[in-house]
């Protein structure tokens, strides 16, 4: 009888042992099952809002130099005065080509010479772990929370007590 009461009480440590485990993993699923949306969306706001900073950088790289076009001419240098002539008159520098457009006169380059080099915006490529997968996808959300939801429940509720002992099961 001794020996029966030493493996039960192993047996229930060790079931007491497993359902906190359980408890701890159902836990950690509804965690990353809030977490890890949260952050995709962070992501993708924060890609929204660098797209922002590099289009409104290339906005005042643009008005910089508009501003700077509009301050040599007040104090003129003779390469934009000539720059200016050939717009007005409509004329091209040697050591140009003009951007003919069907039915509009040729262009002397002055808007070309103003507007700076576009620079493309390329977004971070981050790779989605399975996890994410698991926590985003429309099916699969369902049932990774359900699955830690029961998993959580099963390690709160307690262990099952049967009322007939070992021996009297077997005989």
């Amino acid at each position: 009888m001794l020996d029966e009461d030493v493996q039960t009480e192993s047996n229930e440590w060790a079931g007491a042992l497993g359902r906190w485990f359980i408890f701890a993993a159902g836990l950690a699923i509804l965690v990353a099952a809030l977490i890890l949306p949260a952050q995709i969306d962070l992501r993708e706001t924060r890609d929204q809002r660098d797209l922002a900073l590099h289009i409104e950088q290339s906005h005042n790289t643009r008005i910089e130099r508009y501003e700077a076009f509009l301050a040599e001419m007040k104090h003129p240098a003779p390469e934009t005065v000539k720059l200016l002539a050939m717009s007005q008159l409509g004329m091209i520098a040697s050591d140009r080509q003009a951007l003919i457009i069907p039915g509009q006169p040729a262009d002397p380059q002055l808007f070309e010479f103003l507007e700076p080099t576009p620079v493309v915006f390329e977004p971070r490529i981050v790779n989605t772990s399975r996890l994410e997968t698991l926590t985003t996808g429309l099916d699969s959300r369902f049932w990774f929370v359900l699955i830690g939801a029961v998993s959580v429940m099963y390690g709160i509720l307690p262990a099952a007590k049967s009322s007939a002992s070992p021996s009297t099961l077997v005989s």
